[in-house]
């Protein structure tokens, strides 16, 4: 499959998006491009310093299946970052699969990209009415919602926002082999052993290491 390109901005949230791109990372030996608007070092809402591997400028969308926008406490900056809403509304029409969790479906709203498009997210009702761009019309409370070819979820639900990445961009029919969470696990569930052969592998790559 092709590339995930995911876009990152001031303040933007690690935890919202890390289940998802871990999952495609290591489970599905996905490659992913992760994108700002400029070079500079971009510093997430709990502090960690990110070094974009490439800027919006250089991107070719036709080498990507998929956009993730991970949310953000203070949306200011990348609600001002004219570069960034220039590229969103270049999505429009692109086959596909934008995904946006937490507060950033707000940046597809100002891009357009939700005129006609049922969207959910954690996004404060004040602001409707106080973003015209913002239809209030089409918002769903719900954890996960699914419209075309966008995605939008709630920020705690990064789990059942994970899944539904992963089943639109038809990696698995079934996403239960990579998130199992339970109210309760048995002992067994909790004990884990490679197969000879695994086992091998995982001492080579270490072995090369060394």
């Amino acid at each position: 499959m092709k590339k995930v390109l995911c876009i990152i901005y001031p303040n933007f949230s690690l935890y919202e998006i890390t289940t998802l791109t871990s999952t495609l990372a290591l489970s599905f030996d996905v490659t992913i491009d992760y994108v700002a608007s400029d070079n500079s070092i971009v510093i997430s809402e709990d502090g960690l310093p990110c070094q974009p591997t490439k800027t919006l400028e250089q991107i070719r969308i036709e080498d990507y299946s998929c956009v993730i926008l991970p949310g953000m406490a203070n949306i200011g900056p990348a609600l001002q970052d004219e570069k960034l809403n220039s590229f969103l509304k270049g999505l429009d029409k692109k086959e596909i699969l934008i995904v946006a969790i937490s507060s950033a479906p707000i940046l597809l709203a100002k891009a357009g990209l939700l005129n006609d498009t049922k969207f959910t997210g954690g996004i404060w009702q004040n602001f409707f009415g106080y973003f015209g761009f913002l239809p209030r019309e089409n918002f769903q409370p719900k954890l996960v919602v699914q419209d075309k070819n966008i995605i939008t979820a709630i920020g705690f639900a990064h789990r059942e926002f994970a899944r539904k990445v992963i089943l639109g961009l038809g990696l698995a029919e079934n996403t239960d082999n990579y998130f199992k969470e339970q109210n309760e696990y048995a002992e067994e569930d909790l004990i884990y052993t490679l197969s000879d052969e695994e086992f091998d592998q995982v001492k080579q790559s270490i072995e090369n290491r060394l």
